[in-house]
């Protein structure tokens, strides 16, 4: 019987990483992988530990030596911290790399980005893109190449992904979420995303807001639709099919759209309802204020991810994989009355 595959998970602690954990153990009847984390705290140690998962302790994505001697020691890495942190994807990458090189086994990346490396910015007016791109017809590396590099923070990221992953020897794997919802699966963080965000704008305003006129659309998946796809991505990998990687290795995650006004509708209906909010009418937000309540002031992540397009399909992740997600518009409609409700409570 051949060793089974030796998985690292970076962000095990977060929505998406912790999610991803449970999903893998609980798929994992046939012992085909043994999982580790990297974790910061002892106590998140002890109960990953309890889980069946090894920890690894380090400071943060910035203990580089740590991240790439964790990585040295694993056949897979899953990057599901940060989307933004170059050099934590390189310590995982240079690692995966030293790996294969000392066993000439073959190594794989996941990496975890985001589809505002496609959105464009309404508000300011400075770029209007409404494409829907899809995984399989467009060339989206070429794509994100092409981006000015003040387009997307995410970008300058999955080009290095897939750049050092090419020098390396490593097989790479881009995965962008839309915007996520649903309660997350994990042993310390249910989730909080953009409705959770707009939600506080609203109950600060004592209103539901938008900024803009908010008919930027984005798409939408849920949490467990997503780490569905992560399982048979890394099914795959285990079962030596191959799949598209390096320049041709994104795959886009999707069910469904909405726009940032609908949501702000939805908030405003709920808000009512409870009698936070004496109108269900939506007003606006300043991008100022955005910016300055999550992004300490910087108005370009405020207008990316609260109010632009954001448009994809998850062609690959369908036709390759064979992803059936389940949870639509119903589960994101209660999605939005339970945030509602919940971050009420926590305001009384």
């Amino acid at each position: 019987m051949s060793e089974p595959t030796r998985i690292l998970v970076l962000g095990a602690t977060g929505y998406i990483g912790g999610s991803i954990i449970t999903e893998l153990i609980d798929r994992n009847a046939e012992d085909r992988y043994v999982l580790s984390a990297l974790v910061r705290k002892a106590y998140q140690a002890s109960i990953l530990a309890d889980a069946g998962v090894s920890p690894l302790i380090f400071k943060d994505l910035d203990d580089f030596d740590v991240i790439r001697e964790a990585a040295k020691d694993h056949d897979i890495v899953i990057a599901a911290a940060s989307a933004r942190h170059i050099e934590c994807a390189r310590a995982c990458l240079l690692g995966l790399g030293d790996h294969a090189k000392s066993t000439g086994k073959e190594t794989h990346y996941v990496h975890i980005s985001g589809t505002s490396m496609v959105g464009d910015w309404p508000v300011s007016g400075e770029r209007i893109d409404t494409k829907i791109y899809s995984d399989v017809d467009d060339d989206i590396f070429d794509v994100e190449k092409n981006f000015p590099d003040s387009h997307s923070p995410v970008r300058t990221v999955d080009q290095v992904v897939v750049e050092t992953g090419e020098k390396e020897g490593v097989k790479t794997y881009i995965v962008p979420p839309p915007l996520i919802f649903g309660r997350g699966t994990g042993s310390f963080t249910l989730g909080v995303g953009q409705v959770h965000m707009m939600t506080q704008l609203s109950l600060k305003k004592k209103q539901s807001v938008m900024l803009g006129s908010g008919s930027g659309i984005w798409n939408r998946v849920y949490i467990l639709d997503l780490t569905d796809l992560f399982t048979l991505l890394i099914r795959a990998i285990l079962d030596g099919k191959s799949l598209p990687s390096g320049k041709t290795g994104y795959y886009f995650v999707e069910n469904g759209f909405q726009t940032w006004k609908s949501i702000s509708e939805g908030i405003g209906k709920a808000g009512k309802e409870l009698g936070a909010f004496e109108t269900d009418e939506v007003g606006e937000i300043t991008m100022q204020e955005a910016a300055d309540e999550f992004y300490n002031g910087n108005l370009r992540h405020a207008e990316g991810v609260l109010a632009s397009n954001s448009r994809t399909k998850a062609d690959k992740a369908r036709q390759i994989l064979g992803w059936q997600p389940k949870y639509g518009e119903e589960a994101f409609l209660e999605e939005i009355e339970e945030v509602v409700a919940a971050m009420v409570d926590e305001q009384a």
